[in-house]
């Protein structure tokens, strides 16, 4: 099964590059973005910047979120930004809160764990998730494609597993390998090692609960439940022998 890949941070790199300043986004509008600060959002779009504009590295509101500005993605949301306008990797707003500052808190890769910067990435994901836009929509990362959900399931992410659940995401989407949440979710690829055994118990119950189903193959032609087997998970597969 592949693999993702750690999310990028060198996209982010370009947003503080000169050329950020875009003429058909304001830089005061950029700038606001950049320092998560509604009040000076809101005087920028005032003022003629367009919120809904695509600059060189795309959407301010993908750039936001990538940023894990959760202050400045709800104020260009309450002004109209486009949750499905690309960003520098060319992902709608909830592809690019997969990536970088915030796609490295959202999915517990950071070499030392800021809890108070996950929580505003969860928050980017809330706002933009609630907007039910693109919340099926393949990521590519390296070369494979994942929907969100996927790489919540992969990650061992529970929260943000039941806030895409909860949007709306799809358990049984597929991806170019017609793997499904829950062929993530089953096996024990190096990311889960850390992770108690309950966590991982806790997001396949939770595909489960919203349909995910168990009678589909990969690519490789393993089921979910062969799959956990072949993973040595004994928790998750008494629970889909259960079925």
């Amino acid at each position: 099964m592949p693999k993702s890949f750690a999310a990028p941070l060198t996209a982010l790199a370009l947003l503080l590059a000169p050329a950020a300043a875009a003429a058909q986004t304001p830089e005061a509008l950029q700038i606001a973005v950049m320092q998560d600060d509604p009040a000076a959002i809101d005087r920028a779009i005032r003022a003629g910047a367009d919120p809904r504009a695509l600059g060189p590295h795309g959407s301010p509101l993908a750039i936001a979120a990538m940023s894990g500005k959760a202050r400045a993605v709800r104020a260009l949301l309450d002004h109209g930004a486009d949750p499905a306008a690309p960003g520098p990797n060319g992902d709608n707003a909830l592809g690019s809160a997969f990536f970088a500052m915030n796609g490295v808190a959202l999915l517990g890769r950071d070499e030392a764990p800021d809890p108070a910067r996950r929580a505003q990435a969860l928050e980017v994901l809330r706002l933009v998730a609630a907007r039910k836009i693109g919340l099926d929509t393949p990521i590519r990362v390296g070369p494979s494609t994942f929907t969100p959900l996927m790489l919540a399931a992969e990650a061992g992410a529970l929260d943000v597993t039941q806030i895409l659940l909860d949007a709306g995401a799809n358990p049984n989407a597929t991806n170019s390998g017609r793997y499904t949440p829950i062929d993530y979710a089953v096996d024990r690829p190096p990311s889960w090692a850390a992770l108690p055994q309950g966590r991982r118990t806790d997001i396949v119950r939770a595909l489960l609960a919203k349909g995910a189903r168990l009678d589909r193959a990969g690519a490789d032609g393993v089921t979910p439940l062969a799959r956990a087997r072949r993973a040595g998970n004994p928790e998750i597969v008494a629970l889909l022998e259960g079925r």
